[in-house]
């Protein structure tokens, strides 16, 4: 069975107008960009509280898939970043890109302290690292839309495996950063074909 994967990147937000992972995953939608022998499904989710989750979920009972791969930016970060772990925690009084503030420190009511991501996050780790492209396993993928997202659909178990790659600011958004969109579109297609071929291998 051929392996689909639902790819997502974020829209913008204050502290990212121009947010590299949409930026990546609409160049990647418009090539038709997908792994040898794998399906791949695009979507830009919106920085919103009552919206990122749901576009998800929105998307995948239309469309079932066997994986989510969720690309976000972090602003300060050095290096590539896949997170381990889904948090319940959220910052309460942070506004969403509507303007709109979640309300509650936690992403679910009743909800696990942590939840482990479920895609292959070494093996996108190791695929980045062939890349020859910094990169780090993360416990703690913040407190803002992000881990939230991350959270939800690993809480309600949105696909078989979901997974979450952070990407730093990319130079044509901030003179700082150390990559520019090319590397970010690198590292994203490279933990996407390390994902799929995880999908593509036969259940134990």
């Amino acid at each position: 069975m051929t392996p689909r994967l639902l790819l997502g990147g974020f829209g913008s937000f204050p502290a990212a107008p121009l947010n590299p992972s949409a930026a990546v995953i609409a160049t990647l939608a418009r090539e038709g960009w997908s792994p040898p022998g794998a399906h791949i499904d695009y979507l830009t989710l919106p920085v919103q509280w009552q919206g990122s989750a749901e576009t998800v979920l929105r998307e995948v009972q239309a469309r079932p898939v066997d994986g989510i791969l969720v690309v976000g930016v972090a602003v300060e970060a050095e290096a590539f970043r896949v997170e381990t772990l889904g948090r319940n925690c959220a910052s309460p009084e942070r506004p969403d890109q509507a303007g709109r503030v979640w309300g509650s420190a936690l992403v679910a009511s009743g909800g696990e302290e942590v939840i482990a991501a479920t895609a292959p996050c070494q093996a996108m780790a190791l695929a980045l690292e062939a890349e020859g492209l910094p990169v780090t396993l993360s416990e703690d993928a913040g407190d803002y839309l992000c881990n939230f997202t991350l959270y939800r659909l690993l809480h309600t178990r949105a696909a078989a495996r979901v997974g979450f790659l952070h990407v730093p600011q990319a130079r044509e958004c901030a003179d700082a950063a150390a990559f520019d969109l090319a590397q970010i579109r690198q590292a994203v297609c490279a933990a996407a074909t390390a994902f799929c071929v995880e999908l593509s291998r036969p259940a134990a």
